[in-house]
């Protein structure tokens, strides 16, 4: 539950934003009908039929009554429109019942809200839950790696970003759905969204995924949330686009036509890497869940959330997920730096490093750089407008860590301000620009260094025997 671009913050937003990229992903299901990502029948769902004990008549609950869906509404919407949109919402969670094979166990709250309320409730948690400190920090590492260029405000673009994008979430914590509705009821569009969110309020019901997401935020090594996230995220991401195709066709449209409608200015004008990022749980975790389907069922989905997947290179290639292939061993690092504070000790992985390299090298060129991940970490230090970072990254093989030296190269000489190189003990030494930059590899491991101070980023080298 932390914010998309900062994947290694301890703090604690991510999955309250569990829509952020919905306008995008119904725009492609309906777009892509014909395409492997949206031709999932029924056939591979196995329904639930509701138990005897929760209906009082012979034949099945088709929806849930008004009056037994917890939860507040906005003042501007009346009891009457209240108690139409709240049958609306019991009719979608028995759907979600059905089509996801699992029941409720209790139904979850749904709070009401109308598009003013709605923005100023995700403002509220925004500006409650992100640390201004902590989010300078990363910017100041991404500018270090040439991700941004230094006239963004990293957490002025958060809030701006989610305040825009956001158009449903679901909190964990409190067992509650917060969707925004017309005061006219429920849209179409809206509907999508809310099949996503009682997707994740199901499941969590179930599998309690929001602990051990909890866990790894604490304890883990960063790039391990992901695994979470596209689980979760590809499974509600699974449900809504199965039920867009279930959908008169009149109103799938109408989905579409309000999806497009939704302002895109300030995602339009974010980093690429960062709109990337925003979608990678949606996207590469839809894919992730549709291959689960494909080989087991839903079933497939139901086990892996007893045994998580544990990186984004689990979630990038489900085979790996499937044969549960671990990430290599790799020694901690232990680089200090006196007088500076440790400000960040995680992990990269897969997606990181294609994240890192995405505006330097062809789209190809990043997969393959990236795509022979075996395992990495880093420790980042701060000390006033100085930073630097010690970075170590084990490959699969000598090849892949060749094509991971080749493709930072290219990203160093492109984009981080470094000047020329000469080789030095072996690697390569940039420290002819703003930013301090050494490089080698050494069989199938790279070590990385880069400060805004030569002396910082010499001092690392030194400790690391460069």
């Amino acid at each position: 539950m932390y914010p998309p671009g900062v994947p290694k913050s301890p703090s604690k937003h991510r999955l309250l934003l569990a829509l952020m990229f919905s306008v995008a992903l119904v725009a492609s299901a309906c777009t892509n009908s014909g395409s492997d990502t949206s031709t999932t029948t029924a056939t591979e769902i196995t329904p639930t039929v509701p138990d005897a004990s929760t209906t009082t008549t012979e034949a099945p609950l088709t929806s849930i009554p008004p009056n037994l869906i917890p939860g507040d509404t906005s003042d501007s919407i009346s009891p009457e429109t209240a108690a139409a949109i709240r049958a609306d919402i019991g009719v979608l969670l028995l759907n979600v019942e059905e089509s996801r094979g699992l029941p409720f166990l209790t139904i979850p709250a749904v709070t009401i809200l109308d598009s003013t309320d709605f923005t100023a409730r995700v403002r509220s948690v925004l500006e409650d839950d992100l640390d201004q400190e902590e989010i300078d920090g990363y910017q100041a590492l991404y500018e270090l790696l040439g991700m941004l260029d230094g006239t963004i405000d990293l957490y002025e673009l958060f809030v701006d970003l989610y305040t825009e994008q956001v158009a449903g979430f679901y909190d964990p914590d409190s067992d509650e759905l917060v969707v925004p509705v017309s005061v006219d009821g429920i849209t179409p569009f809206q509907e999508i969204t809310i099949t996503h969110e009682l997707t994740h309020a199901l499941t969590d019901q179930h599998f309690d995924f929001n602990d051990v997401y909890e866990q790894r935020i604490d304890t883990g090594n960063g790039d391990d949330t992901y695994g979470v996230l596209g689980l979760v995220e590809g499974d509600a991401t699974y449900q809504q686009f199965l039920f867009l195709e279930s959908m008169d066709p009149a109103d799938a449209l109408s989905a579409v036509i309000e999806s497009l409608g939704f302002d895109t200015t300030i995602l339009d004008n974010a980093p690429t890497w960062l709109q990337k990022d925003l979608a990678f749980p949606y996207e590469h975790g839809f894919l992730f869940t549709t291959a689960l389907v494909k080989s087991g069922g839903l079933k497939g989905i139901d086990e892996a959330y007893l045994d998580l997947p544990i990186s984004s290179e689990q979630i990038l290639h489900p085979e790996k997920f499937t044969r549960s292939e671990q990430p290599s061993p790799i020694d901690p690092l232990t680089v200090e730096l006196n007088g500076w504070t440790l400000f960040d000790e995680a992990t990269f992985g897969e997606w990181g490093i294609r994240l890192l390299l995405l505006d330097s090298l062809p789209p190809g060129q990043v997969t393959q750089a990236a795509a022979g991940w075996g395992n990495d970490t880093y420790r980042v230090f701060i000390k006033g407008e100085d930073t630097a970072i010690a970075w170590v990254y084990s490959g699969e093989t000598v090849s892949d860590a060749e094509d991971l030296a080749d493709g930072l190269i290219a990203h160093i000489r492109s984009a981080m301000d470094a000047g020329s190189s000469l080789e030095s003990g072996g690697g390569l030494l940039f420290d002819t620009g703003s930013t301090y930059v050494f490089i080698d590899r050494v069989d199938s491991q790279i070590f990385f260094v880069a400060s805004t101070s030569q002396s910082a980023g010499a001092d690392l080298r030194t400790q690391l025997n460069l």
